[in-house]
């Protein structure tokens, strides 16, 4: 199961309860009811941990200034629900997190209202806007706050398992040129010292086998050679996707089809020696935590560039502006300016591909052409058929 971040708040009449929770519908009642409770454990600011079950939450108790509650001060928890173990450093990065989010809400003086979410209707116009805009700024904090915890605690993806690996050029430069065909495990040897002297030959030549990437295949007593059994590619397509997200704002995507098109056919002009560098920079990027982050966000929907430094803090913000940076030059992703405001939209979708290696597929027979009978022929025996029939009738 992945994470599940719970921000709990202490109601002046029921007592504990689940503010809000992501990712949404994560969190069922007994299991809110369990969270909210805990509150009653802790007293004084500070991080905590509590088990039940087969679960395992991670706490951290705070409290800020509010001019509506009895002693000017709001009671909140926010929860990170695990079902593992997690090592101790990144049990203290994870408090370090939530420390940082409480500090984020501390500095807000006038935050306190969103808690008061479910008074709406006893409030005026101008409070009540005041507490749905910080009930969603809190709901987008939570939410950057969920992101940060998965970056540390959640299991790689397939894919990204794969750009962890092919971000190592020697692997990238060993599977491209077993791509063309089988190599003497010597030769490989020796262009592999000449190319990367530096790195160590047995120890990649291992990660591949037990990756199932290569096969070692020894022929009579001393000849071995490195077989590759799966092609591994990075590409390019196109941001089908996005585009199903955002049918509230139509014009959007009429500023980015021109974009996209442009940008492909560019791309089906590329060499083969271009398309080559561009899937090493693909691997780069989805080898990198960050940067996958971002990717898994905009292939879910458009960002909004200008609402960013509401949902991060600022050490967050720097990191990611710099990332969203790195994206932008490398054309998988564009800015997009619309009723006065800037998107952050996917330009190109990225894809890891696993296929048959060429040098296979080239051993592959192709498919014979069916074998058509002449009509005429095919009368001609039908008639004889018919008369040996008669004549054995005769007979």
């Amino acid at each position: 199961m992945k994470p599940i971040v719970a921000l709990s708040y202490f109601h002046r009449k029921i007592g504990p309860l689940v503010f809000f929770s992501y990712p949404k519908n994560s969190l069922d009642k007994g299991l809110s009811v369990k969270i909210a409770n805990i509150m009653d454990q802790q007293y004084s600011e500070g991080f905590f941990t509590h088990s039940f079950e087969n679960l395992k939450s991670m706490n951290y108790y705070f409290e800020i200034h509010s001019d509506w509650a009895r002693g000017n001060k709001e009671m909140l928890m926010v929860s990170i629900i695990l079902d593992q173990q997690i090592p101790t450093e990144i049990e203290v990065t994870l408090s370090n997190l939530c420390a940082e989010f409480s500090e984020r809400l501390q500095s807000n003086e006038e935050i306190y209202t969103a808690f008061y979410i479910k008074d709406l209707n006893s409030f005026d116009e101008n409070d009540k806007e005041l507490i749905v805009k910080n009930e969603a700024l809190i709901e987008a904090w939570v939410n950057n706050l969920y992101w940060a915890i998965v970056e540390f605690t959640s299991e790689k993806t397939e894919e990204e398992k794969i750009a962890i690996l092919l971000n190592d050029k020697p692997i990238f430069e060993i599977l491209g040129k077993l791509s063309k065909g089988p190599i003497l495990l010597e030769w490989l040897r020796e262009w592999f010292n000449e190319e990367f002297p530096e790195k160590n030959f047995e120890d990649i030549i291992d990660t591949l086998v037990d990756k199932q990437f290569i096969f070692i295949n020894q022929i009579g007593l001393v000849e071995k050679y490195v077989l590759l059994l799966k092609e591994v590619n990075a590409e390019r397509i196109p941001p089908d996707s996005v585009i199903e997200y955002i049918d509230d704002k139509p014009e959007l995507i009429d500023l980015l089809l021109p974009k996209v098109q442009e940008y492909f056919s560019e791309y089906m002009m590329k060499s083969a020696e271009e398309i080559k560098e561009d899937s090493f920079t693909l691997f780069k990027i989805m080898a990198d935590a960050k940067k996958y982050n971002v990717l898994s966000e905009l292939r879910n929907g458009l960002i909004s560039k200008d609402k960013l430094h509401k949902l991060v803090s600022k050490k967050s913000l720097d990191s990611l502006m710099e990332n969203i940076e790195f994206l932008k030059k490398y054309d998988v992703i564009e800015e997009l300016d619309y009723n006065d405001e800037t998107y952050i939209v996917l330009k190109t979708n990225l894809q890891i591909t696993t296929a048959f290696p060429e040098w296979m597929r080239k051993l592959v027979p192709k498919e014979s052409e069916p074998i058509v009978a002449n009509k005429y022929n095919l009368k001609l025996r039908e008639q004889e058929r018919e008369e040996k029939k008669l004549g054995e009738l005769n007979d």
